[in-house]
């Protein structure tokens, strides 16, 4: 079981008896139960906002003008600064 022989799984569950205690056990695995089903659940739902996808250019910030604003050759992700590498990719903006 997980690469571990009884032995070893015996005593971690011992220490564990010993630190919580036989009354405190079945709250703490009820915790857990719920930290791993929350989990499961954050990971099924997906993120909440999907980041740009590759080919699109993120529009420049309002305050910049058309001349400061770049894109990068390589992913083509807009670029609020003057930046030697691209910070989407890592791509080498500046010779």
């Amino acid at each position: 079981m997980f690469g571990y022989s009884w032995g070893p799984i015996l005593i971690i569950l011992v220490i564990v008896l010993l630190l919580f205690g036989p009354k405190r056990l079945p709250e703490l695995g009820e915790s857990i139960g719920r930290a791993i089903r929350s989990f499961k659940k954050a990971h099924d739902d997906g993120p909440e906002s999907l980041p740009p996808k590759e080919g699109e250019a993120k529009q420049p910030p309002a305050g910049e003008s058309a001349a400061q604003a770049k894109a990068c050759p390589q992913c083509h992700q807009g670029l609020a600064g003057d930046f030697a590498f691209c910070p989407h990719c890592g791509h080498k903006l500046k010779g």
